[in-house]
């Protein structure tokens, strides 16, 4: 062990040109350097920023010791420090200080053990960094990750982030959604929760980094399709970047839009499709017919009667038979025909590709069958028989609109014939029979 006079005097050696070199780049550095005597633990020297850090000069602070030079509050918070240095370890670790005119500063600190050849301890070089700058732009790092994170848990919409396409953070919300834990989810390729129509439409988005909303669809635990809007924004982090996506899920607005699509196309009180729902079905249906060279009847239907039904037992009696009606003549034509109501008791049916106007006549008897069974309302039987007129395309029109006037003009003549039956729209060469036909 050295003697006091062994001790290394950095400070008030006669200094040579290297010591002055020494002393002008220990100045000159960023860095707070000091030396202490590992026995005394007192400073032998101090370069200037070391120095007036803790408010002395590089003068004033030899001979003092680490308690004396840094003060009562910092050596409670560093002795264990000290400690492990003088036991010949090297220490690092970081701080916060508060200088003798009270800033607030972060220190990065090195202790560094001096050994002789003998291995034997003379004393501790100590080497601080002040990092506040970087220790702030760490926390604001910090902060803003903790409050971005605050806000994914706290709201109710799926909230996820991937690098390159693969999940490394989900919230909560989007776990709900997917009916997935955040082990399902993360580590995965996005994609894996996209079903495969929509993969093309989410795939071109991510890799041209679109930050405006658009809809797409994921897919939950049991395969079940999702409508979302998802909203992507593009993010730093760490030299690079990540992509944070928002997920909506608009399960119940595309339900409300269907509902107020299907309100706008159909009847409210017996759900057929109304006659602006049939008008463009029609004009489709003619169109096709044109290019095949087919047929297509429609049946114009008025109830017989049914304003005695209103009179006698009151609207609310006439809407229930209205809407036990319009279920029967569903159970009449096939999924490719067209039964709407025009409105009051008037319905139109549609029957798509037919051979023949026989056709339309045998679908019409059995049309007068059903519609004429007996109707349980509040308790009493009623029943109403349905008159019917039909037209044929080509025939009898080339568009929606003559074909409708003309089996509304056969439904007039259907009542004039005691009412309960059908007939066509008169033409030249067609022969009249349905009165055989009606039961």
């Amino acid at each position: 062990m050295m003697s006091s006079t062994d001790k290394p005097d950095l400070n008030n050696r006669p200094m040579g040109s290297s010591d002055s070199l020494l002393r002008l780049i220990a100045d000159s550095v960023p860095a707070l350097i000091a030396y202490y005597e590992v026995h005394t633990l007192q400073c032998q020297f101090a370069n200037r920023r070391y120095a007036e850090y803790n408010g002395w000069t590089p003068q004033t602070i030899l001979g003092k010791t680490v308690r004396e030079a840094i003060g009562e509050a910092a050596w409670a918070m560093i002795e264990p420090h000290v400690r492990q240095v003088v036991a010949g370890k090297t220490v690092q670790y970081v701080r916060e200080q508060t200088l003798p005119d009270g800033t607030q500063r972060v220190i990065e600190v090195n202790l560094i053990p001096h050994l002789d050849d003998g291995q034997t301890q003379l004393g501790a070089f100590v080497l601080i960094s002040d990092i506040t700058t970087q220790w702030q732009a760490e926390r604001a790092i910090r902060d803003s990750e903790e409050r971005m994170r605050k806000l994914a848990e706290a709201t109710t919409e799926g909230v996820v982030f991937h690098h390159n396409g693969v999940v490394t953070d989900v919230n909560d919300a989007l776990q709900g959604l997917l009916g997935r834990t955040s082990t399902d989810i993360v580590g995965r390729n996005t994609l894996d929760f996209i079903p495969e129509r929509w993969k093309p439409t989410v795939s071109e988005y991510m890799q041209s980094g679109h930050e405006d909303p658009y809809e797409a669809a994921v897919l939950d635990t049991n395969g079940v399709e999702i409508p979302v809007e998802i909203v992507g924004k593009t993010m730093p982090f760490k030299g690079g970047t990540y992509r944070l996506a928002v997920l909506r899920d608009i399960r119940a607005r595309k339900a409300a839009q269907a509902r107020i699509e299907f309100m706008a196309l159909h009847d409210t009180l017996t759900q057929l499709p109304n006659r602006l729902y049939l008008m463009e079905r029609l004009d489709s249906i003619l169109a096709l017919a044109r290019r095949r060279r087919t047929a297509v009847a429609t049946l114009f239907i008025d109830l017989d009667n049914f304003k005695l039904v209103n009179d006698s037992l009151g609207h609310h009696a006439g809407d229930a038979l209205l809407r036990e009606v319009a279920c029967r003549p569903k159970l009449a034509v096939r999924d490719a025909d067209v039964v709407a109501r025009l409105g009051g008791d008037e319905f139109l049916i549609v029957l798509t590709d037919i051979a023949s106007p026989d056709d339309a006549g045998l679908v019409a008897v059995n049309l007068i069958e059903s519609v004429s069974v007996e109707v349980i309302i509040d308790g009493r039987a009623v029943s109403v028989s349905p008159s019917i007129g039909i037209s044929v395309f080509p025939d009898d029109g080339a568009t929606a609109d003559e074909l409708i006037r003309h089996a509304d003009t056969a439904m007039y003549r259907a009542k004039n014939c005691g009412r309960s039956n059908y007939q066509f729209f008169p033409r030249a060469g067609l022969s009249h029979g349905s009165a055989d036909l009606t039961p």
